[in-house]
C-alpha cells in the first residue's frame, strides 16, 4: 500500500508561512509563544508533544481571545490522526463543527475520508470526500485527494469512475504518478482496452514498486493480443525473475501461447512447470495441461490432469467431464467413460455438451448394463423429458423398450414406467415383464401376499407376452399355495396347465405334483390321487424323490380311503426311491398289513425297517406296532420284549407311556397281576394328567377289583391327588370342558380366566397339561409372550405328552425373541431329543443354527449348519439362512477360505436377501486384504446380475468408492458416491454413509479456483 503520512509535511510547509507572517504582525505574546513551540515540535514530527502543546495553547487562548485557535484546533486533530489516536476522527469533527468559516474546512474532509479509507471504509470514506472543496486544496493535497478518492472507487468496484480520476494523475508529475498509471492500465486491461493498458504498464517497467507485478500483465496482453511470439519472447526471460510464484506466472503465459500456437508439445513442460512451481495451482492450469496431452492423443496423461478439474459445479468442469469422458473411450474403459458423461450431463452451462453426454451415458449404461439403483430408467427418462426435439429421441425411445425388458431393479423400474403418461405396447410389454420379475422378488423373499397383488398386475397385461403369462399363472398358484389357500391355488395350476405353452416350461410337471399334494390337503383324496399318477407318468426323471414321495402320497390317499391293499402296492414302489422316504414306505405298508390282519407280514416289515434304517425316525413306532401284532398273535413274550425295548431305548418317545400301558395289559390278560399293576402304576406315577394315566387307573381299579380289594383302591387313589379321586373326577372334568369349550369358540379372554381358575381349584387335575397348553397358546396369540412362555414351562416340565414338541417350539421361539439365547437353546435342544414328528425335528435344528449364532458359538453354529444343510426337504429358504451363518462361524475362527466359499455360493444368486449380503461381504473382503481389482470385479459383477436388495448393493459401491480413492481416483470415486445420494432411495445410513466419504474426498480433491497469482491485484 502507498501510505500518505507524508502528505501532512506539505501541508505544515503551507501553514507555516501564514504563521510566521501572524507572528510579525502580532507581535511576540506568550499564547502566541506556545503556538509556535508546538508548530516547532510538529515541524521535527514529535506529533505527541507537539499534541501537548498545541492544547495547552488552546487553553490559554480561550481566555486570551487568540486567533490562531482555530489553527490549533486544526494541528491538533492532525497530531491525533498521525499518532493514530483513537479520536482523530471527532477532533477533525469538532474543528469543523466550531470553526465552519475557516479555509482549513476543505483540508479537514479530506483528512476524515483518509481516515476511514485507511480503516478499508471505503463508502464511508467516499461520503467525506464528497465534503472536499477541491478548488481550496493546495496542489499536492489536490492529487493527493484525487489518488485516494479514485482508489475508495477502484476498492469499490466503481471501475469507470476511478478511471477518471487516475486519467487526471497519470500525466502529472506527482508522487502518484507511477501508482495512477498502474491503476489507470490494470482498469483498461479489465475493459480489454489493450493497447492503452500496455502502454501504461510499459511506464511502470522499471519502476521498483511495480516491477514484479508489470511484466505479467506485459506478457499476458501480449496473449490477449494475441501475439503469442511476442507474448513468449517477453515471458521467457522473466522466468528467472523474481520470486516462485512470479516465475510460476510466466511459466503458464508461455505455456497458454504454445497451446494457443497448437505447439502442445511444447506447452506441456510450462503447464507442468507452472503446477510445480505454483503453491496451490489453479484449476485452469491442470485444465489446460490436461488438453494440452489430450491434443497430443496422450490420453491416460490428459485424463489424469482433465479430473483434477472437477472440484467446483462450472462450465470448465462440464467441459472437462466431457473430454474425460472421451479419454476413457479411446482408453477402452467404457466404465470410466461412463462416470464422466453422466457427471457432463448433469452441468447445464453447455447444452449441447450435456445433451450428448446425455445420451452417451445412457448408451454405455445399456452396452454395460449398469443400472444398480434404475440409472438406465432414470437418465432416459430425464433425457426425453429435457430433449423432446434431439434428433436422438427415436434412439432414446428404443433404448427405453429394450430397458424395460431388461432391467433387474424392478420395483423403481415399475414406478417409472407407471409414470410414463402416453403408453404404447411396449411400455405396456415393458410393464409385464418388470411386475412379473418384481413378483418372483418377492415370492423368493417370501412376500407371498404381496407377491400374488404383482402377479395380478402382470396379469393385467398377459396379452403382450405368453411365456410371462403362463410361468405368472405357476408362480401365484405356488404363492397361494404357500398361504395355505389351496382351493385357489389348484385353480392357478389348473389354468396353468391348459394354457398353450405350459408344456414347454420346467414347471409343467410340478404343476400336476403341486395340484396333488393342494387336493390332499383339502382331503380330496380321489383328485390328490389322480394329479399324482399324472405327474408320475410324465415325469422325465424316473429316479426323481418327487416320484418316491407322489407313490408314497397315492398310497397315504388308499390308505385314508380304506383301500389298504392298493396302499400297500404303492407304499412297495415308494419304497423303491431311497432318496424318498423308504422307511415311512415300509411303516406305512406294515401298518397296511395290520389293518388286513396279516399280522406276521406285519412284523416282517417292520422288522426290516428296523433292520435297514436303524435311525429312522419311525423305529419307535414300528416297535410299538410290532408289540400289537404280538399281542393279537397271542405271543405275549414277543410283544413284552418290544414295548420293553421302546422303554429303555426311547424313553422321551411318546410311545414310551403307551409302551407301559401296553405292558399293564398285556401281564394282566396273562393274569400276572403284579406286573401288570407295576406298569399300570408307573404310567400313572410318570404321566399324570394324561389320557395313557386315565386309562392305566381303570387298568389298576379292575386288578383290585379280581382281588376283591376295593378298599386297597380306594387308598391308593388318596394317595394321587384330586385327578384320581373317584368323587371329585366328574367335578374335574365339568371345570376343565367349560374352559375347553370358550378356547374352541376362539373366546381367549374367557378362557384364560376359566383355565386359571380350574388350575387353581385341580392343580393335580386330570387336565392340568391340557389348560397350561390351551391357556399358553391363548396367551400368546395375545401377545402376553411372557406369562405364555410360563404356561409352556407347566408343560414342557411334565413327562413327554402330546403338546411337549409345540410347547417347546413356542418357549423356544419365545425366549428367542425376548433375546434370552441360552434358554431358547435349551428349548431347542429339548425338542430336538424328543421330537417325534419330522417337521419339528427340523424347526429343532434350525432354532439351535440361530441360538448358536447369537451366542456366536463358531464351532457348534458349524455343525449345527451342516444337519440343516444335509436335510434334502428342507425349504430353500432355510438352506441360504443355514449357508450364510455358516459363512459367518468361518470367518469368525479366521477361516476365512470356508467362509469365502460359502459366500460365494449365496453370491450366486443376489435376488435373496443372503446372495446380496453375501456379495458385498466378498467384495468388502477382498478390499481389506488389498485385492482391489477383485473387489472391483465383484461390485460390478453384483451390479450386472441386480438384486432388491438395494441396500447391500449401495454397500457394495460404496466399497467401489473406497477402491478408487485407495487409488487416489478421486473423480471416480465421488462420482459413484454422488450417484448413489441421487439414486439411492433407501431409508437408512447409507446416505450419512456417503455424506462423510464425500466430505472428506472434496477435501482431497481442493484444487485453487483463482483466477490471477495472489498477490498480482495486490498492489495499493
Amino acid at each position: 500500500m502507498i501510505y500518505t503520512k507524508y502528505l501532512t509535511t506539505t501541508v505544515i510547509a503551507l501553514f507555516l508561512s501564514i504563521h510566521v507572517f501572524s507572528q510579525q504582525s502580532i507581535g511576540f505574546q506568550q499564547p502566541e509563544k506556545d503556538f509556535d513551540k508546538a508548530l516547532e515540535l510538529y515541524r521535527l514530527n514529535k506529533f505527541g508533544s507537539a499534541r501537548e502543546q498545541f492544547e495547552k495553547f488552546i487553553g490559554n487562548s480561550v481566555k486570551a481571545g487568540s486567533n490562531l485557535i482555530s489553527e490549533a484546533y486544526y494541528y491538533r486533530a492532525i497530531c491525533a490522526k498521525e499518532l493514530e489516536n483513537g479520536d482523530a476522527q471527532y477532533l477533525f469533527e469538532q474543528f469543523i463543527i466550531e470553526h465552519p468559516e475557516s479555509n482549513r474546512k476543505a483540508f479537514a474532509y479530506f483528512h476524515l475520508g483518509d481516515i476511514q479509507m485507511n480503516r478499508k471504509k471505503f463508502k464511508q470514506a467516499l461520503r467525506q470526500f464528497d465534503d472536499v472543496d477541491e478548488r481550496k486544496l493546495d496542489d499536492e493535497t489536490r492529487y493527493a485527494y484525487f489518488f485516494k478518492r479514485g482508489y475508495c472507487h477502484f476498492m469499490e468496484e466503481e471501475y469507470d469512475v476511478a478511471n477518471r480520476y487516475f486519467y487526471d494523475l497519470k500525466d502529472v508529475d506527482s508522487k502518484y504518478y507511477d501508482a495512477a498509471n498502474y491503476y489507470y492500465s490494470h482498469i483498461q486491461y479489465q475493459k480489454e482496452n489493450y493497447e492503452t493498458a500496455l502502454k501504461g504498464f510499459r511506464r511502470l517497467e522499471n519502476v521498483e514498486a511495480f516491477k514484479k507485478v508489470v511484466p505479467y500483465y506485459i506478457a499476458q496482453i501480449h496473449y490477449l493480443k494475441g501475439d503469442y511470439d511476442a507474448s513468449i519472447e517477453y515471458a521467457l526471460p522473466m522466468m528467472e525473475k523474481g520470486t516462485q510464484k512470479r516465475k510460476a506466472d510466466m511459466a503458464r503465459i508461455v505455456g497458454e501461447s504454445y497451446f494457443a500456437k497448437k505447439e502442445y508439445a511444447k506447452s506441456t513442460g510450462y503447464f507442468q512447470k507452472t503446477i510445480d512451481l505454483s503453491e496451490s495451482a489453479r484449476r485452469k492450469d491442470y485444465y489446460h495441461l490436461g488438453f494440452a496431452y489430450y491434443y497430443q492423443k496422450e490420453y491416460d496423461k490428459a485424463a489424469e490432469y482433465l479430473s483434477m478439474v472437477t472440484s467446483a459445479n462450472d462450465e470448465m468442469a462440464q467441459n472437462a467431464y466431457y473430454h474425460l469422458a472421451d479419454c476413457h473411450l479411446r482408453l477402452n474403459d467404457k466404465k470410466r467413460a461412463r462416470v464422466a458423461f453422466e457427471a457432463a450431463a448433469k452441468l447445464d452451462f453447455d447444452k449441447d455438451i450435456q445433451e450428448d453426454a446425455l445420451f452417451n451415458t445412457i448408451k454405455l449404461n445399456y452396452e454395460l448394463s449398469y443400472s444398480p439403483f434404475n440409472e438406465i430408467i432414470n437418465s432416459l427418462m430425464g433425457f426425453i423429458e429435457m430433449f423432446p426435439e434431439s434428433d436422438k429421441i427415436d434412439l432414446a425411445y428404443d433404448y427405453l423398450g429394450k430397458v424395460f425388458l431388461t432391467t433387474k431393479n424392478y420395483k423403481q423400474a415399475l414406478g417409472a414406467l407407471e409414470q410414463i403418461k402416453i403408453k404404447n405396447a411396449g411400455v405396456y410389454r415393458a410393464i409385464q415383464r418388470v411386475a412379473y420379475y418384481h413378483a418372483i422378488d418377492l415370492f423368493t423373499n417370501l412376500k407371498f401376499s404381496e407377491a400374488i397383488e404383482v402377479f395380478d398386475y402382470s396379469l393385467q397385461y398377459e396379452k403382450y407376452d405368453n411365456d410371462l403369462k403362463v410361468k405368472a399363472y405357476y408362480w401365484r398358484g405356488e404363492a397361494k399355495y404357500r398361504l395355505n389357500n389351496f382351493e385357489a391355488a389348484v385353480k392357478d395350476y389348473n389354468q396353468f396347465i391348459l394354457m398353450p405353452g405350459s408344456y414347454q416350461t420346467q414347471y409343467f410337471d410340478l404343476a400336476h405334483y403341486n395340484i396333488g399334494y393342494a387336493e390332499f390337503k383339502s382331503k380330496h383324496y380321489e383328485k390328490a390321487k389322480s394329479w399324482w399318477r399324472k405327474y408320475i407318468k410324465m415325469e422325465m426323471d424316473k429316479d426323481a424323490p418327487t416320484v418316491g414321495d407322489a407313490y408314497n402320497r397315492i398310497g397315504d390317499c388308499c390308505f385314508v380311503q380304506r383301500e389298504f391293499q392298493q396302499a400297500i402296492n404303492y407304499y412297495e414302489q415308494g419304497e423303491a426311491y431311497l432318496e424318498g422316504a423308504p422307511d415311512y414306505s415300509l411303516y406305512q405298508k406294515g401298518i397296511s398289513l395290520g389293518v388286513l390282519r396279516k399280522h406276521d407280514q406285519k412284523i416282517s416289515e417292520l422288522n426290516e425297517l428296523i433292520q435297514k434304517y436303524p435311525n429312522s425316525n419311525y423305529v419307535d413306532d414300528a416297535l410299538y406296532e410290532m408289540g400289537k401284532s404280538y399281542v393279537a398273535l397271542n405271543d405275549l413274550d414277543n410283544a413284552i420284549k418290544r414295548y420293553k425295548t421302546i422303554k429303555e431305548k426311547y424313553p422321551s418317545s411318546s410311545y414310551s407311556k403307551k409302551a407301559m400301558l401296553q405292558l399293564g395289559l398285556v401281564y394282566y390278560n396273562a393274569s400276572d397281576y403284579d406286573n401288570s399293576l407295576a406298569f399300570y402304576k408307573r404310567v400313572v406315577n410318570e404321566f399324570p394328567g394324561t389320557q395313557e394315566a386315565s386309562e392305566s387307573l381303570l387298568g389298576i381299579r379292575n386288578i383290585y377289583m379280581d382281588r376283591n380289594d376295593l378298599d386297597g383302591y380306594v387308598r391308593y387313589t388318596k394317595k394321587l391327588g384330586s385327578f384320581a379321586q373317584v368323587d371329585e373326577r366328574e367335578q374335574d372334568s365339568l371345570s376343565y370342558v367349560s374352559a375347553e369349550r370358550y378356547y374352541l369358540e376362539t373366546k381367549c379372554d374367557i378362557a384364560i380366566k376359566n383355565f386359571q381358575q380350574y388350575l387353581k381349584k385341580y392343580p393335580q387335575g386330570m387336565f392340568v397339561l391340557n389348560a397350561n397348553y390351551y391357556m399358553a397358546d391363548c396367551l400368546y396369540k395375545q401377545g402376553d409372550k411372557s406369562d405364555a412362555l410360563k404356561a409352556y414351562r407347566n408343560v414342557t416340565s411334565s413327562s413327554k405328552n402330546i403338546f411337549t414338541e409345540e410347547a417347546l417350539i413356542r418357549s423356544g421361539e419365545i425366549n428367542y425373541a425376548m433375546e434370552s439365547y441360552q434358554e431358547a437353546l435349551n428349548n431347542f435342544r429339548e425338542l430336538e431329543r424328543v421330537a417325534e414328528n419330522q417337521t419339528n425335528q427340523v424347526e429343532a435344528r434350525i432354532g439351535l443354527l440361530r441360538c448358536y449364532a447369537k451366542l456366536q458359538d463358531a464351532d457348534n453354529i458349524i455343525e449345527a449348519a451342516q444337519i440343516v444343510l444335509d436335510d434334502p426337504k428342507v425349504a430353500a429358504e432355510i438352506v441360504r439362512e443355514a449357508r450364510f451363518i455358516k459363512a459367518g462361524a468361518h470367518m469368525m475362527k479366521g477361516d476365512s477360505e470356508q467362509g469365502m466359499a460359502e459366500y460365494g455360493l449365496l453370491a450366486q444368486n443376489p435376488q435373496s436377501a443372503e446372495g446380496a449380503e453375501s456379495k458385498y461381504l466378498i467384495a468388502q473382503y477382498y478390499f481389506d486384504m488389498g485385492e482391489y481389482k477383485k473387489a472391483e470385479d465383484e461390485v460390478f459383477d453384483f451390479a450386472n446380475k441386480g438384486t432388491s436388495h438395494q441396500y447391500w448393493l449401495a454397500r457394495s459401491f460404496i466399497v467401489l468408492a473406497d477402491i478408487y480413492e485407495a487409488g487416489e481416483e478421486y473423480f471416480q470415486a465421488k462420482q459413484y458416491l454422488q450417484s448413489i445420494t441421487e439414486n439411492y432411495k433407501g431409508k437408512d445410513d447409507i446416505l450419512g454413509i456417503v455424506a462423510k466419504r464425500l466430505s472428506n474426498l472434496e477435501k482431497k480433491m481442493a484444487v485453487s479456483t483463482a483466477e490471477e497469482s495472489a498477490d498480482s491485484l495486490n498492489i495499493q
